[in-house]
């Protein structure tokens, strides 16, 4: 750049380490550029975790005008052999078949590793004039893979072997001949284990993994994409390290200091340990307890151990994962994070109605809510330590982010109550039991009802002659609170 040339603009750089570990470039040579991804079915995917190599099976529309039905059964037929009847069908059989129904429905593409050498590429996104860098762990190239073809010639090689059998030839003198091998050095060992024949015994022996493919479009996709971003705030940047720090961050360390700062504890593991044993915790408090310093630099450094170890819910932060004691399954994982959102939305939530909404046992709802709230008799149930607003008008980006993250979060718990093998007649009595006052899909931020306010609503079971008897109805959601 010459010294006359003008700056046109500055744009902030911000490295993100939340998927640094587990990003992948898939890149696939021979398909055409104008066609994407988004409606291509994907019926399977595995994985070879050692080796970095990925296998899909992307299914075919056997019921399209281009496709041939009569080539697709006789490659089926070459490949796997007659279809056997119904009742005599073998599970051993149909599970090494390749296609198992019976006609080339698959297109099977697997990896191959170009580049070896990836730590000077990044995958970068660039928003709101903001550009964030995340390092990738390798890029694969995926090819249609041909396997099928070596399957027929294995079932050719083998009739034409029983064929031979049944001759019942007699056998011939076969001469044997006795080899001793000799000493291996050590270059002819690493030039052994460098060879195409080791490489690719090494990569056949480790068995292939199944893995979840998920549409670009899913809001498993959408949560993950939210980690391209990096937590710290615009101030940040790497100019304002000390000069130690930023010399050390340009020179690595020798491989005895990698040894002693890995027997220290990362701040990352001690975010994710405090708020587990405080439960919530503003940011001043985290800044406070983690000694962290009061600059521009630290400020960056703990949002962005914050960004991957918590959630923030109204400028208060709690741990993203649960507690084993509070998380014994998915579901209750999921609850905890509806609590939480719903928390975003309203100031006071309903215990009855998160009971009726996540299907849990009361007892169960009352000791998630109890980690991250207490009950107030006047209102009802709130967060443990009011909302930190100083925080939510220094940090707006922040904020929008985690609001993204909790409307993902929400559209899973719905998702997960959908698919939930609940029978009928159940599923029909919790939605009544919500009813359309549920708190699935709350409207903007208000105080809700209390529990002490709705029972002083409730009219009580008067009789007109005063004979007879009252009844009253208990349920599991009527438990006191405390």
């Amino acid at each position: 750049m010459e010294d006359d040339d003008p700056v046109v603009q500055e744009i902030p750089v911000f490295l993100s380490q939340a998927l640094a570990k587990n990003l992948y470039i898939y890149q696939y040579p021979v398909r055409p550029a104008n066609r994407d991804w988004t409606n291509v079915k994907v019926t399977n995917a595995s994985v070879k975790p050692k080796n970095q190599m990925v296998r899909l099976e992307v299914g075919l529309d056997t019921y399209s005008d281009k496709y041939c039905s009569s080539k697709g059964e006789q490659i089926a037929l070459n490949t796997d052999g007659a279809q056997e009847p119904h009742y005599s069908r073998n599970k051993e059989k149909e599970k090494a078949k390749y296609f198992k129904h019976g006609i080339m429905d698959k297109i099977v593409y697997e990896s191959s590793g170009p580049c070896t050498e990836t730590r000077h590429y990044a995958v970068a996104i660039l928003q709101d004039k903001e550009l964030h860098c995340t390092p990738i762990q390798g890029i694969v190239q995926l090819r249609p893979s041909y396997s099928y073809h070596d399957k027929q010639d294995k079932r050719m090689e083998k009739s034409k072997g029983d064929d031979e059998m049944d001759e019942e030839a007699p056998p011939e003198a076969q001469q044997i001949t006795v080899k001793f091998a000799r000493q291996e050095t050590e270059v002819a060992k690493k030039a052994r284990e460098k060879s195409f024949e080791t490489m690719s015994q090494r990569i056949s022996e480790e068995p292939w993994f199944d893995a979840m493919w998920k549409n670009s479009e899913s809001d498993h996709a959408e949560l993950e994409r939210l980690k391209l971003f990096s937590a710290t705030s615009s101030d940040g940047s790497a100019l304002t390290l000390r000069p130690r720090e930023y010399v050390r961050a340009l020179v690595p360390p020798h491989e005895e200091d990698e040894v002693d700062a890995d027997k220290k504890v990362s701040l990352q593991d001690q975010v994710k340990e405090l708020l587990n044993n405080a439960k919530l915790l503003t940011f001043s408090e985290i800044r406070l307890l983690l000694k962290v310093p009061e600059s521009a630099a630290g400020e960056a450094t703990l949002l962005t151990a914050l960004s991957g170890a918590a959630c923030c819910v109204r400028g208060v932060w709690a741990p993203r994962a649960p507690p084993p004691p509070l998380a014994p399954s998915a579901l209750h994982a999921a609850a905890r994070d509806h609590v939480l959102y719903l928390f975003t939305q309203h100031t006071y939530i309903d215990r009855r109605k998160v009971t009726a909404a996540v299907r849990l046992p009361p007892q169960d709802v009352l000791q998630i809510m109890q980690s991250v709230a207490k009950y107030n008799p006047n209102t009802g149930w709130e967060l443990l330590i009011p909302p930190d607003t100083a925080f939510e008008e220094k940090y707006p980006e922040i904020m929008q982010r985690q609001n993204l993250y909790w409307e993902a979060r929400q559209r899973l718990f719905s998702e997960m109550l959908m698919g939930d093998s609940v029978p009928k007649r159940q599923r029909k009595k919790s939605q009544r039991d919500s009813g359309s006052d549920s708190m699935m899909s709350p409207k903007a931020r208000c105080n809700s009802v209390s529990e002490e306010d709705s029972e002083r609503k409730r009219p009580k079971n008067k009789s007109a002659t005063g004979s007879g008897k009252r009844t009253r109805h208990i349920s599991a959601s009527n438990t006191p609170d405390k």
